[in-house]
């Protein structure tokens, strides 16, 4: 993702580089919007068991994305482990 801020990545000759990083950006935007839906819809779900699962599973899919942000940033793995 770093990279997507380096000047020659906007150069004609070396674009391909940055197009991947924007598919990367333009999943997890999506990813985002999915579960934005996904919180609206199980307001919707009246059995209360499967809310609560619907929304621990949403939850742990925004934890997975945010760790994956944050390595993908750069962020030293060890003092997410410690």
């Amino acid at each position: 993702m770093c990279t997507l801020f380096i000047g020659g990545l906007w150069d004609y000759k070396s674009a391909f580089p940055g197009h991947r990083n924007t598919i990367v950006l333009v999943i997890i935007a999506l990813a985002i919007v999915v579960a934005g839906f996904c919180l609206w819809v199980i307001r919707f779900v009246a059995h209360p068991t499967v809310r609560t699962l619907l929304r621990v599973f949403v939850g742990l899919c925004l934890a997975a994305l945010l760790a994956f942000l944050v390595l993908a940033w750069g962020f030293p793995i060890a003092l997410l482990v410690s």
